[in-house]
């Protein structure tokens, strides 16, 4: 008997036991692996008063349910707090505690004016959300309190209102959320709690969280490319013969890891996935592109009936050469994965009452917004034998995608959207929203009513038609070549359409909804070059009535320049900055020949005769161009061009921009440059000089590396003194990464600072 517990221990398991992420099939007998959300998660909150979930993802917020239940999406790209609400100078959003997604009006103004500070702290500290902004002229309070909001005047007191304060973190930077306060005003308990991002793996842990029992080597992956690998080889093996300190690039397999995924009280639930990861110095790695969050760790009660989710996401420095090849293998993989109990989200048979379908929208263009959808379902239905059934709740879907905002010059993000379910019960009513941009900042919302009787008699035509289709085609490969492609397996599409609008147009005019259709079809032919594929069935409902909730402003009308108008002319500093745009644009693909160029034009700007005038335009946009091409440098592991861009910098060009103060742009793109100078030449000897000249003229006091909000240069300074031997100046910097969003993990992999692994103070700032 022993023997044969052992053979069944030690078989192998079969391949298929161990799914690929982006299959979304991994699980266990009791518990499912699903992917929520595709794309990057820049941030995990819990509600505990509602037990529900919020990731920030993509420029929206996305409300799950404590089992992973996708709830809800708001576009939160603007006026954002980290305490959750969005305020702006007209109204407010509560929609993370109340679920409501409008713009509210606040109450009457109250004027704090006449009172003393203490007095204004005493007015604020029972509200259970105070946030303030301020201007030159003035300053306001923003309060909340039991669903209501109202701003507070406290002008008189601008000096002691704070708007970059409190605990800043990776996702609030990333975010661009404001962290608020009044001096002598203590914080209010926060409404909702962050989840901190843990190592996959469980680093740290009692017992770990992952096993992994097989790899299928999928990719031979050379760090910083062969170039970097042949610099290594020769001048890197020279430095540690000589005893510099630091790593070597490396080279090792990326592949599939089986893994074994402990869940739960004691670890008592295992699933099993692959997950696409590197072998290197004998350890499989999943701390650079995988995180774990863990709800539960901030939910009071019953904590442990939360599930506990795990994101993947591209791996850091994907600029470096070799990343980008590594993509591919992975890109299907990246998002937001909840491990809860099987079937929680499934809709049961018995409540089914219409086939699987889904709700699109075509129309003009929302540019960066999605078209969201709230489907409500038939009060009473009734199933196919008979019974009556209970309507679900409403459905929260987006019938459309946003675009993906350009970015220049590096590799585009991953697209973030939801894995949609498809719907069981026929709708009734379908409220439309997105949001309006501009100067009307807000939502449109459209309620359209739908009779489901005739939705119904719709779907079942479409059925019948794709079944004639089927039956045709199978006719036809009796006698010839099978030209005629079966009906996908796809959702019917209940389709909301309206006309294309005016060329150019970037929002909806609210008039075209005159001319609305809705329509069922079947999605079209998932193989649209085989030959014959006969055209998607669409059939429109005839009884459809819609009302507006919320009307949108008509687009603005674009009044053409009478002829012979001249246009205003452009801002002076616009003409002067055009000659280096140019050049910069040039220097990169032309390497050090194109560089001579850029130089020369950037020193010829700050020397020219109109600069001092323009300096505080001119300043931010010159650094921002320094920056740029130093990553675009580095990016390409072109470090000789990288060194001398920023000796040209400090000698020619700092002098004349660091006199402008007001623009934190400019100091943060002066960060970017001293972080890229610390990542490339920390470990290179022949650039020892321009260490010290970054480390005088970016980085000396007044800097503080405790104010910072890039979180890579705090991280690439605690390298830098951690291979200095500075102990003090490390645990500062280590803590203000870790704040900032670098992983434990990160540091404890890190060759640069292995001699402090063991070092207790060193640990504890990790914490």
């Amino acid at each position: 008997m022993l023997a044969l517990l052992s053979s069944l221990l030690g078989a192998k398991t079969a391949p298929d036991a161990f799914p690929r992420l982006s299959d979304n099939t991994a699980g266990s007998a009791t518990l499912e692996v699903r992917k929520v959300l595709h794309g990057e998660v820049d941030g995990l909150w819990v509600v505990p008063r509602t037990r529900q979930v919020v990731a920030a993802a993509g420029g929206y917020l996305w409300k799950f349910t404590d089992q992973g239940v996708l709830l809800d999406t708001l576009y939160a790209r603007g006026g954002m707090y980290a305490s959750g609400l969005m305020f702006s100078d007209d109204g407010y959003v509560d929609w993370v505690f109340t679920g409501s997604a409008q713009r509210k009006p606040y109450g009457p103004q109250v004027d704090g004016n006449g009172l003393t500070p203490a007095q204004v702290v005493a007015a604020l500290q029972q509200a259970e959300v105070v946030e303030f902004a301020k201007t030159d002229q003035g300053a306001w309070a923003y309060v909340w309190q039991g669903g209501k909001g109202w701003k507070m005047d406290i002008s008189r007191h601008r000096e002691l209102v704070d708007t970059s304060c409190g605990r800043r973190s990776h996702s609030s930077d990333a975010l661009h959320w404001s962290a608020t306060c009044f001096e002598g005003l203590k914080p209010a308990p926060a409404l909702w709690a962050k989840v901190d991002a843990d190592s996959f793996a469980g680093y740290g842990q009692p017992q770990p969280r992952v096993e992994v029992v097989g790899f299928d080597r999928r990719k031979y992956h050379l760090e910083e490319g062969v170039s970097g690998q042949l610099t290594g080889a020769t001048l890197g093996v020279a430095l540690k013969i000589m005893g510099y300190p630091g790593s070597l690039p490396g080279r090792y397999w990326f592949g599939d890891a089986h893994t074994r995924l402990r869940v739960g009280p004691g670890s008592s639930d295992v699933v099993q996935l692959k997950a696409f990861v590197p072998f290197e110095r004998g350890e499989y790695r999943f701390l650079h592109n995988m995180r774990w969050w863990e709800p539960a760790a901030v939910l009071p009660g019953a904590s442990s009936l939360a599930s506990p989710l795990f994101s993947v996401h591209l791996r850091a420095y994907g600029e470096r050469a070799g990343e980008a090849e590594l993509r591919k293998y992975y890109e299907k993989d990246v998002g937001l994965y909840v491990v809860r109990p099987r079937g929680v989200a499934d809709v049961p048979l018995a409540q089914r009452t219409a086939p699987a379908w889904r709700p699109v929208f075509e129309g003009p263009s929302t540019r960066y917004v999605a078209v969201q959808g709230s489907v409500e379902f038939e009060p009473a239905a009734t199933h196919a034998a008979g019974q009556s059934v209970a309507a679900l709740p409403p459905a929260h879907q987006w019938l459309r995608p946003p675009l993906q905002r350009p970015m220049p010059d590096m590799l585009p993000p991953v697209p973030v959207n939801a894995l949609w379910p498809a719907l069981h019960q026929l709708p009734s009513v379908i409220t439309v929203r997105w949001h309006v941009p501009g100067d009307d900042d807000g939502d449109a919302v459209l309620r359209i009513t739908l009779q489901p009787a005739q939705v119904q008699a719709a779907m079942a035509r479409v059925q019948a038609h794709a079944q004639s289709q089927a039956s045709q085609g199978a006719r036809a490969r009796r006698t010839t070549p099978p030209d005629i492609v079966l009906p996908d397996p796809a959702p019917l599409e209940l389709l909301l359409r309206l006309p294309p609008g005016a060329a150019g147009a970037t929002r909806i005019d609210p008039a075209l909804v005159e001319q609305l259709q809705v329509l069922v079809r079947r999605p079209a032919s998932a193989h649209p070059g085989t030959r014959n594929t006969p055209p998607p069935l669409e059939v429109p409902l005839a009884q459809v009535q819609w009302e507006w909730v919320v009307r949108p402003a008509a687009p603005p009308v674009r009044v053409s320049r009478p002829a012979g108008e001249a246009p205003s002319p452009p801002p002076a500093y616009l003409a002067l900055m055009a000659p280096l745009e140019a050049a910069k644009e040039a220097a990169v693909p032309k390497g050090a020949a194109g560089l001579s160029a850029f130089l020369q034009q950037a020193q010829a700007l700050v020397q020219h005769p109109q600069y001092a005038e323009n300096a505080p335009s001119l300043a931010p946009r010159i650094t921002a161009a320094y920056a740029d091409v130093l990553n675009r440098f580095n990016n390409l592991r072109q470090l000789g061009s990288s060194a001398t861009l920023v000796r040209h910098y400090l000698a020619q060009v700092h002098p004349h921009t660091s006199p402008v103060q007001a623009d934190s742009s400019l100091a943060y793109n002066q960060g970017v440059i001293a972080s890229q100078t610390l990542a490339f030449a920390i470990h290179m000897s022949e650039h020892r000089d321009l260490l010290n000249a970054v480390m005088a003229q970016l980085l000396a006091p007044p800097f503080d590396v405790l104010q910072q909000t890039n979180g890579t240069l705090a991280y690439n300074l605690a390298c830098y003194h951690a291979v200095q031997g500075n102990k003090p100046r490390l645990l500062q910097a280590a803590s203000a990464a870790r704040r900032l969003g670098k992983l434990q993990a990160q540091f404890m992999a890190d060759k640069d600072f292995e001699r402090y692994w063991q070092d207790a103070e060193f640990l504890k700032a990790l914490q």
